[in-house]
């Protein structure tokens, strides 16, 4: 699992198997310790690496936006 920081917002990318051999990114959002946002991505990959960095560049961007909804700037990725 992957962690970021964005503006008020905890990312946490990770992955779970999808079916034999084929894993699939997911996201959570986090505020202050509630949950915000999940999200399962939707690409199957073939490894466990390139799901979790799919789910974390996934989190970063819509913890991006949900700044941009809130506090009308961009915080940028880090």
């Amino acid at each position: 699992m992957s962690h970021r920081k964005i503006g008020y917002f905890d990312v946490e990318g990770s992955c779970y198997i999808a079916k034999p051999g084929r894993w699939r990114g997911k996201y959570i959002i986090k505020e202050d310790g509630d949950e915000l946002k999940e999200h399962l991505c939707v690409t199957l990959h073939e490894n466990e690496e390139d799901a979790c960095a799919e789910g974390l560049r996934l989190g970063i961007a819509a913890a991006r936006q949900l700044m941009k909804e809130r506090e009308g700037f961009d915080p940028g990725e880090s």
